[in-house]
Formats: C-alpha cells, sequence, structure tokens
C-alpha cells in the first residue's frame, strides 16, 4: 500500500463516514477532537525522530477518519423530509422554477420545483421545498406542454401534494428514503397541463442547454427507432432508463445483467474512441484537450451518475498520464474519482450505483491479475479458447466484488450471469456504438441513419430475447433473503483470507483444504443473524398495506399459507406484481396453499390476477359467480385460462394442522340472498387455540345482522378485520357487541378520497377498548400468536436489528 497513499487516505476517509453514520456523534464533539488531533499530529509530524514513526501514522489515521466524520456530519445537517403535516393534500396550489426537466414519458412528464410557495386550503408555506412534479394528460396535451417547458421557468400549478411511498411492506424499495437522499421533500401529481400557468419565462442558460440537448438527443433516438431500441438506447446513452418495461427490467436482473442498464465504463470508452477519431488530424495535445472537454460534456448530459463520473475521471487519468510522463496507475486513479465524488458529496457512499460501480472495479483490479495470470500458465491453445475463459474470469472477477450489494439490493444470486454476460456485454457495446452512429449519420442523412436503426433493431431484439430466456425466473437465479450488512463484512473477509490462502500457502493440498474450510466458515458466520418473520409453530397474520383496498396474508403454525384478497389493480400500479408476489419472495414463500377472494371488487380481487397466472397458489376460494357482473364473468374466465377451478362459498371448515377456517356465509344456497357484491363477501373466521380473528370483506350492517342471528355468540373473535376499510355502513354496534375484539385492523389507503377510516367507526371501536391498528398509519401490521395470546410484531424494528 506504500505505492498506494491515496487509496490509504480515501479508505480511511470512507471508514469515517461509515462510522458518523452508524454512530451519529454530536458535530461540535468530533470537530474539537478533530482539531485537537490535527495539533497534535502536526507538531508529531515536525519531530524527525523514528521512534514516533509508527504514532505519526496512527495519528494521521485518525485524523483522516475524523476528518471523513466531520465532512459527512456537515452536509447531514441539512436532512430532507417531508414538511408538512399531513401525508396528503388535494387541490395544492404551488408556485416555484424548474430546477430539473426528465426526458418526456408517454403522457406523462416528471420536473423538479423548487417551490416558493404552497398553499393548502387557506394556509400557505413559504420557503425553497424540492419538489418531485408528475404532469398526467394526454399524449398531445403532454407533449405540447413539455415543448414550451425550459429550465428556469417559474410555473404555477394545481395538484395533489403527498410525501413520497416508504418501506410499507417487508422487503420494499424505501421510495421516500431514496428522494430524501436526493434532496426531494414531496411528490405532487398534476392530472392536467391546464393546471399549469407559466409566472416567468426565464431561463437557467447552462442547465437549460444540458436539457435542449438530451431533448434533441432523444428525439433523434425516436425518430430512428422503434420504441423498445429507442427505450433502451435512452438508458445506455442517456442514462434514463424510465422507458424500459419493468419486466424486461427484471429479466435483465433474473440473468445478472442490469449493470449493462447503466451508463458506464463501456459507453466511455466508446466515446473516447469517437472523440479521438474525430480529431485525429490535430496534434497531440490539442487532440487530447479536445477529447477532455468531450468527455467531461457528455459527463454532463447524462446526468455525472457515479458510473459515468467514475468511468469519465479514470479515461482522463489514462488520457494525462502520457502528457505528463507520468505511468497510469489504475488504482489511485479509481481512489481519485471516487474521493472527487465524495468531496462532492459523501451520501453518495450509500447510493447503489457507486457501491456497485466501484466495487466492480475495484475487483477487477485486485482479483483479475491473479486469475490472468494463473489462465496464462496453462498456455491454452487454441487462442480463441484462451479469450473466452479470460473473458469469463473477467465476469466471475467483477460478480464477486459486487456480489454482497447485488444480494442485499436484488435478493437474487443469479446462475445465468457468467452466460449472459458472454454475450450481452458484446451485444450492448455494438448497440451503444450503432446508436451513437445512427445519430450522428441520421442527423445528415436520415435514410442512412434509418438503416443503421434497422440493424440496431435487430440487435436488441436478440439481446432482449437472450436475456428473457436466460431470465426467467423458474431457473435464472436463486433468491437469497437473508443477506445483511453484517453478512457482507464477513464475505469480504473471507474473500481476503481465501487471497491470503493461495498467494501464501505452498501446498496445493494445503491451499485446497484451507479455502474449502474458509467457505464453509464463511457459511455458518453468515447464518448467524437469519430470522424468520414468520416462523414456524407460530400463526402469523400479516396486513399487507395495498393503498385502499384489502389483503391479509396468513401462515399457519405448519408453515400452510393463505392469502385473503391482494389489493387492486391499475393503469399505473398493480399490487398483485409489485407488493404481492415480492413480498412472497421476501418471505420464501413459493406457492400459497389457500387464497380467498372476499368478493369481486378491483381494490380486493384484482391484484389476484398476478399471483393466479403465475401460477403461485393451490386452491381459490371467492362468492359463486354473479352472471349479472361482467367483472366476474372476465374473472371466471381468468380462472379458467390459467387451469384453475374455483371453491364457492359455502358453510364449511377448513382444518389446516390445528387452525382451523370456518367459513360463515353460504353463496352457492343463496344463504343471505343478497344482491348487494359487498354483503356477498366471504365471511371467515380463523381460530387456532384459543386466538381467533374475524374477517368481514366489505359487509354491510344489514349482512352482520344476518350473521348475528346465524351465530351469534360464536361471532366473538381476539381480532376484528373492520369491514369495508372502516366505512361507517359497517361495523354495526350490535354487531360489535357480539364479536368483543380485543384488537382491530383497519386496512385503508393514505388520506383516500372515501375518508376512510370513518370518525365514527374510530370512537366506536375506542369506546369498546379496542386496539386499532391501521395500514394508513402503520403500513404493514403483523400479528402472532402461539395459541394463547396474540401480540404485535414491529416487523421493521426486527429488520433493522438484523441489519445494525
Amino acid at each position: 500500500m506504500n505505492n498506494y497513499p491515496l487509496i490509504r487516505f480515501v479508505i480511511i476517509f470512507i471508514v469515517g463516514i461509515i462510522a458518523q453514520s452508524i454512530l451519529q456523534l454530536q458535530i461540535s464533539i468530533l470537530i474539537i477532537f478533530f482539531a485537537l488531533l490535527l495539533i497534535f499530529t502536526m507538531v508529531l509530524l515536525l519531530i524527525k525522530k523514528d521512534k514516533f514513526e509508527f504514532t505519526k501514522q496512527i495519528a494521521v489515521g485518525i485524523a483522516i477518519m475524523l476528518f471523513g466524520a466531520v465532512y459527512f456530519s456537515l452536509f447531514n445537517q441539512k436532512e430532507v423530509s417531508y414538511p408538512f403535516p399531513e401525508p396528503k393534500y388535494s387541490n395544492v396550489k404551488i408556485d416555484g422554477t424548474i430546477n430539473r426537466i426528465e426526458l418526456k414519458r408517454e403522457g406523462r412528464i416528471n420536473l423538479y420545483l423548487i417551490s416558493n410557495s404552497v398553499k393548502i386550503k387557506e394556509e400557505s408555506y413559504l420557503g425553497k421545498i424540492n419538489l418531485l412534479c408528475s404532469i398526467y394528460d394526454d399524449n398531445k396535451k403532454t407533449d405540447k406542454l413539455f415543448s414550451e417547458l425550459s429550465v428556469g421557468n417559474t410555473i404555477s400549478l394545481k395538484g395533489t401534494l403527498q410525501q413520497p411511498r416508504s418501506e410499507r411492506n417487508p422487503g420494499e424499495f424505501d421510495y421516500e428514503k431514496y428522494l430524501n437522499s436526493k434532496g426531494i421533500s414531496g411528490i405532487v401529481n398534476v392530472y392536467n397541463t391546464d393546471s399549469v400557468k407559466f409566472i416567468s419565462k426565464d431561463v437557467s442558460a447552462i442547465k437549460n442547454t444540458i436539457f435542449q440537448i438530451r431533448k434533441k438527443i432523444d428525439e433523434q433516438i425516436s425518430l430512428l427507432h422503434n420504441k423498445t431500441t429507442g427505450a433502451l438506447l435512452r438508458g445506455l446513452i442517456l442514462a434514463d432508463r424510465s422507458l424500459i418495461d419493468y419486466q424486461i427490467n427484471d429479466y435483465f436482473i433474473n440473468a445478472g445483467v442490469v449493470h449493462v442498464l447503466s451508463v458506464s465504463g463501456l459507453h466511455v470508452g466508446y466515446i473516447v474512441l469517437i472523440f479521438l477519431v474525430l480529431f485525429n488530424r490535430f496534434n497531440i495535445y490539442t487532440r487530447y484537450l479536445l477529447t477532455f472537454i468531450g468527455l467531461l460534456l457528455y459527463m454532463i448530459i447524462t446526468g455525472a451518475d457515479a458510473p459515468v463520473f467514475r468511468s469519465t475521471v479514470m479515461a482522463l487519468v489514462l488520457l494525462a498520464a502520457p502528457l505528463t510522463g507520468r505511468d497510469y496507475n489504475s488504482l489511485n486513479s479509481l481512489s481519485f474519482s471516487a474521493l472527487i465524488i465524495l468531496l462532492i458529496s459523501p451520501k453518495e457512499l450509500f447510493n447503489p450505483s457507486f457501491q456497485l460501480s466501484f466495487s466492480a472495479i475495484l475487483s477487477l483490479i485486485i482479483i483479475y491479475p491473479p486469475l490472468k495470470r494463473f489462465i496464462d500458465n496453462l498456455h491454452i491453445k487454441p487462442k480463441a479458447l484462451n479469450w473466452i475463459i479470460v473473458f469469463c474470469m473477467t465476469s466471475i472477477a467483477a460478480q464477486l466484488g459486487t456480489l454482497p450489494f447485488t444480494l442485499t439490493y436484488f435478493h437474487r444470486l443469479s446462475v445465468s450471469a457468467l452466460l449472459a454476460n458472454f454475450i450481452v456485454i458484446p451485444a450492448s457495446g455494438a448497440i451503444v456504438a450503432l446508436g451513437i452512429l445512427s445519430i450522428a449519420i441520421g442527423s445528415i442523412s436520415h435514410w442512412i441513419g434509418s438503416v443503421i436503426s434497422s440493424a440496431n433493431e435487430l440487435l436488441t431484439f436478440f439481446t432482449y430475447w437472450f436475456v428473457q430466456l436466460l431470465g426467467k425466473k423458474e431457473y435464472s437465479y436463486i433468491t437469497i433473503n437473508q443477506f445483511s450488512v453484517y453478512d457482507a463484512v464477513i464475505f469480504y473477509l473471507i474473500l481476503t483470507q481465501i487471497f491470503f490462502i493461495l498467494k501464501k500457502f505452498v501446498s496445493s493440498s494445503a491451499k485446497i483444504i484451507a479455502v474449502i474450510s474458509s467457505i464453509i466458515l464463511m457459511v455458518l458466520l453468515m447464518r448467524f443473524d437469519n430470522y424468520n418473520l414468520m416462523p414456524k409453530n407460530t400463526l402469523s397474520v400479516m396486513a399487507v398495506d395495498v393503498g385502499q383496498g384489502d389483503a391479509f396474508l396468513i401462515k399457519f403454525p405448519n408453515m400452510k399459507t393463505a392469502l385473503i384478497d391482494a389489493g387492486d389493480k391499475t393503469e399505473y400500479f398493480d399490487n398483485g406484481s409489485r407488493v404481492i408476489l415480492p413480498l412472497l419472495d421476501k418471505l420464501e414463500i413459493d406457492t400459497l396453499d389457500y387464497a380467498f377472494i372476499s368478493h369481486v371488487d378491483s381494490d380486493h380481487y384484482r391484484g389476484m390476477e398476478a399471483i393466479i397466472r403465475e401460477h403461485r397458489v393451490k386452491m381459490i376460494y371467492k362468492p359463486k359467480i354473479d352472471s349479472s357482473s361482467v367483472s366476474d364473468l372476465e374473472f371466471e374466465k381468468l380462472l379458467r385460462s390459467q387451469n384453475y377451478k374455483p371453491h364457492y362459498y359455502s358453510k364449511e371448515i377448513l382444518s389446516i394442522g390445528n387452525s382451523r377456517i370456518y367459513v360463515l356465509n353460504d353463496t352457492i344456497n343463496n344463504y343471505f340472498e343478497s344482491q348487494n357484491s359487498n354483503d356477498r363477501s366471504g365471511m371467515l373466521k380463523l381460530v387456532a387455540g384459543q386466538s381467533s380473528f374475524l374477517f368481514t370483506g366489505d359487509a354491510s350492517i344489514t349482512a352482520e345482522n344476518k350473521y348475528i342471528d346465524a351465530y351469534k355468540s360464536f361471532l366473538q373473535s381476539n381480532v376484528l378485520k373492520v369491514g369495508h376499510h372502516g366505512s361507517k355502513s359497517s361495523t354495526g354496534d350490535e354487531f360489535l357487541k357480539n364479536v368483543k375484539p380485543k384488537m382491530a385492523i383497519i386496512s385503508a389507503g393514505i388520506a383516500n378520497k372515501f375518508r376512510h377510516p370513518n370518525k365514527v367507526i374510530l370512537e366506536k371501536l375506542t369506546a369498546n377498548n379496542v386496539e386499532i391498528f391501521r395500514t394508513d398509519k402503520s403500513g404493514a401490521i403483523l400479528l402472532q400468536s402461539d395459541g394463547r395470546t396474540i401480540n404485535p410484531i414491529n416487523w421493521k424494528q426486527m429488520k433493522s436489528d438484523f441489519n445494525f
């Protein structure tokens, strides 16, 4: 490390940032200690006796670490958060200046606004608040508005202001935390372009020029390519992946090649090559200077995210080395680029993009050379085979370095990554090259540009086909959900130990034994912090937060599982594919044993469609088909197409281990003779030992009274799923007296338009000493029973405990 003073400085600096992020020490204390240590260090450095050399090094190291802690604290003082009392407001008037505009999507414009004023009803909030604004309308209207907008414009708009979605269910992406890290406090949704008015058309010269360049490039991409290739090129060239289909992105993750969708070293390499060719006629100094300028412009145009910033800095250092008469050193240039990024914003250290990018390159620098020497010593012939093996070793080296971060963020260990990377990396490189060529030539000759883009469309089609083939979830990856920060530290320590063994041990048998022992030790140590959110021999009931809808996941003591409803599916969001299925994966539930659809209202059954299409459930229960309901007829058609024969609710008892589900209504024999969809809801009572839960769907007071007549005291349950999301049309006084719950769960959307739960219901439950749990307030709710007592579980705290 003596040859790499910069990397030593950066590592210690990073340790200081991490330590402060965990310990959260007061900045005043840090500054005092840093100042005292700095003085002490300077005094030591003035003493030229060798006996203090070790003390000097320790003092300098601690000083650098404290500098990192102080620097992080200074940047962290301005914590960004949602500043308003309520999580959601309608008809909010906001005046502000446009700070950034994203590239356009179909019927949607995203822009970042620095507010001057926010008016909520009669109250005005003055001051600078960064807001992400999404403007929706038909495509013609959004196209027109998009053509008029410029960065720096001051506008007025009316829309819905809301707090970004946090981690509402186990394993969910914390969008609020992500936006806050980017300085964004809240979200504004505008559903009519007429609600946007211009106050001033002043323009931010530099920012708007960058935006206009990006817009022109995007327009050229759209003009020359079909939607699929255009979306990919927008991601590969302009670092905007918003048009890449969610399912396609998932295939790339499964196949272990999602990294190619980020602008990184590959793209920067092509840009360098293009500039060097373009400026070939100039002398070396002018050529390199113009290339420097071109690279910096490209970095700015793409948004200067960590991968492209890192690649640009390393390329600039590489180009500058021969001009300054110095040798290029990859470790120092990597350290230099990391230091610049962290000095600009130390929070970038916790950005997945930064972590994946730098761990991949660092791994290549450290791990690849010994692997390459090992391959060279084998003297493999022919050269083509040698090249293939070297490429595979490169891929393995990069994957080893990024593995902890990949498992942390995606929870998938791709088994097809090696083969996928072998094909997709060269293919994506060719797609980028052809894309840049088609844009450049297409601006001169549309016909030639179209010919090149046609070839690119064919290559994109092949790439997508290949990724989908290798990215099928049936065989492309192994799910690893129990991977924490602790596991990542263990992984890197054991990996370091293995390389030490390979370097220092002489005997081959000793190497093999030591490496195998190290791997076994790693596996054992990683199991130390594993936990089960829904353990065996315990009844677990989770109210899944699906917004304005119902979804209840049940895991019985014998490990059987059931789902009651699955929330809604809309044009913009499918609770089935985006909430329920990821939750099942997180909890390692491959297939549900039972699915109960309380009734065929969209906020209860439509999320179930994704589960049915993926055959993630064995048995389905629902009300008898209603021939007058188009929704029910369509749903039955879906069930038949997927070879499901539903069980219709009739009075029966399902024994599941030592637990029982009592189906209390009978839609086959028209037990309650109701044509109302809500009143035909499946009324289910779950009993495990002395613990009981009553699920009511959307049954109204009229239906509740019929259940009282039929079942009387049998309705008594410890936990009541409050009917119809807390609407005053349910949970009548008599029903509540018969159920006598100790706890009540209300599943409702945050600040929903129906104003559920109703104030009357909340007061009624409180008056009866019922403990209330609400998904709109808490996110997912987890209750667990040992058969005697029912306890609420703080799943967020459990997760925090096992991830430091």
